[in-house]
């Protein structure tokens, strides 16, 4: 599956969080590691529940690493927001756009955190991920391979790797 066709102004931050769909060899090769698995952590709705907020939220051109984008440098900011029960909730919001808020379910299937919108039901979203905790914070790591995104601001989409840090306190 590719990054799905999306309804939002321009697409270009929504695209960030929306559309997300892994390949096992891209994401080890974005991970740094030979093994999938090693970055894989099990995770539970317990774990997992609460509001994270990005502190890092990266895309690279996949055809030109030295070409990026970073959200959170550009004074946007995006939270996600799971709940113990399977909701799921996100805000994006970049400069000079509307807020973008998507509401749905989600479900951690294996290796992923599967979820399912409710103004595209149809639709199914992945993020690999890594979880970490401390005694001080949970750190919540996302990665994707699939999707594109306008880095010219000329209306072209080039491929695009996520990488997404995000805290819960």
């Amino acid at each position: 599956m590719r990054a799905q066709e999306l309804r939002w102004q321009d697409r270009s931050v929504r695209c960030l969080l929306i559309g997300l769909s892994v390949s096992a060899v891209g994401l080890a090769g974005l991970a740094g590691c030979g093994d999938l698995s090693e970055f894989i952590k099990p995770i539970t709705p317990e774990k997992i529940s609460g509001e994270w907020r990005a502190t890092d939220l990266v895309l690279t051109n996949a055809n030109d690493p030295t070409i990026s984008f970073d959200l959170i440098d550009a004074g946007g900011s995006a939270f996600l927001r799971f709940s113990i029960d399977g909701d799921y909730q996100q805000i994006i919001q970049a400069p000079e756009r509307d807020d973008d808020v998507e509401i749905g379910r989600y479900e951690i299937q294996g290796d992923f955190i599967q979820v399912l919108l409710a103004a595209a039901p149809e639709d199914t979203i992945h993020f690999a991920y890594e979880f970490q905790e401390s005694v001080t914070a949970f750190v919540l790591t996302l990665l994707s391979d699939d999707l594109d995104f306008d880095f010219g601001g000329d209306g072209t989409r080039e491929p695009a790797l996520l990488f997404a840090i995000l805290t819960r306190d």
